[in-house]
């Protein structure tokens, strides 16, 4: 009764070949696992601990475009076990021709990428300059487009499609597309220019948009930039603008400026104003983090009190030592002051009554 079963056909083909088909497909799928889980608990620990990084490449593509090869050759050698048609055998074997086509694009596409992570980006880090950091993640990406470009154009050709018909069709529509797209090609010029003149890089604090927004330059890419806020929050900016206006690279400045109107009361004598401005140039000088370069003169008479201007440096470009600087100079000021009853002013009015 089971051999009779075994003998039943379906489509063509008897039960049992369906069996064998099936099981050689199950037993490629199963082997694909064991190979995946080797490389990625065994083997890739193994590699780790070597001074080579060309092993590590090789692990990489070792994983998963070498696991889908044995499941094609699964699904190749199971149907070796059964009889089509003609018309249907051919559907089946472009159909293999196209998966192995695509299994070696994504092959290429996954040693780019170990690559270019594993072997390049070691050696651009090491780097002094800051320049390859920027270019290596482009020229990673426009790679890999590249070779999926020229992948679709092989396959769409091996499954019998005039691709050069096809381009020369969508070249028709190519002028109307690039005036549809202007805005993201503009971007995407823009961006070249940052990468290439190089305003800013990643890591500088920038301002632009004429002050409007102050941030960390957090990444570049091909068509806009993001810049963190100093609330944390996520700016993205097209290229196309940060290109066209002007942008003040904070970072660059040798030296962080503070600069400060200090108002005493108009009760104050010209000794404790005298005194008051020694004060602040002795706090400025007992800071370690302060420049020698620093100006504290009377500035003028203001609506409700005698202002004294200051302006001091710090020795870094760093925005932590302006902040510190700031603190130790001001709490000196202000104790100081306390100590010679010298009194900050504040916005007061005078009334005088008429008899």
């Amino acid at each position: 009764m089971f051999l009779e079963l075994l003998d039943q056909v379906y489509f063509n083909n008897a039960l049992l070949l369906w069996l064998y088909a099936l099981g050689i497909l199950i037993g490629a799928i199963v082997i694909s696992q064991v190979i995946l889980f080797f490389t990625k608990n065994v083997l890739s620990k193994i590699t780790s601990k070597t001074k080579s990084d060309i092993d590590d490449v090789l692990v990489d593509l070792a994983e998963e475009p070498f696991a889908f090869l044995i499941v094609i050759a699964g699904f190749f050698i199971g149907y070796q076990f059964l009889a089509f048609p003609q018309d249907i055998n051919t559907i089946f074997y472009n159909a293999i021709r196209v998966a192995i086509m695509l299994d070696i694009i994504w092959f290429v596409v996954r040693f780019v990428d170990s690559f270019f992570e594993r072997i390049v980006a070691p050696v651009t880090k090491k780097s002094k300059t800051k320049l390859d950091d920027h270019i290596v993640p482009w020229l990673k990406k426009a790679i890999k487009v590249a070779l999926v470009f020229i992948g679709i154009i092989v396959v769409l050709d091996n499954m019998g499609i005039d691709v050069w018909a096809l381009l020369a069709g969508l070249g028709i529509g190519g002028l109307a597309f690039a005036f549809a797209a202007q805005k993201t090609i503009a971007d995407a010029f823009g961006g070249i220019s940052i990468l290439f003149s190089r305003p800013f890089i990643v890591g500088d604090v920038i301002n632009f948009s004429s002050g409007a927004y102050v941030g960390v330059v957090e990444d570049i890419s091909l068509r806009h930039t993001k810049v963190r806020n100093f609330d944390k929050q996520l700016i993205i900016v097209p290229n196309s603008i940060l290109a066209s206006e002007i942008v003040v690279n904070v970072t660059t400045a040798p030296k962080k400026k503070v600069v400060w109107t200090i108002g005493v009361t108009y009760n104050t004598s010209n000794k404790k104003l005298e005194d008051a401005k020694k004060i602040i140039k002795k706090a400025i000088k007992d800071c370690k983090l302060c420049d020698d370069d620093f100006i504290v003169a009377f500035q003028g008479f203001g609506a409700s009190s005698l202002d004294i201007f200051v302006v001091f440096y710090t020795k870094t470009s760093s925005f932590t030592d302006m902040v510190e600087a700031r603190d130790q100079v001001g709490t000196q000021v202000k104790r100081e002051f306390d100590k010679a009853k010298i009194s900050f002013a504040f916005p007061t009015q005078t009334i005088h009554l008429e008899k």
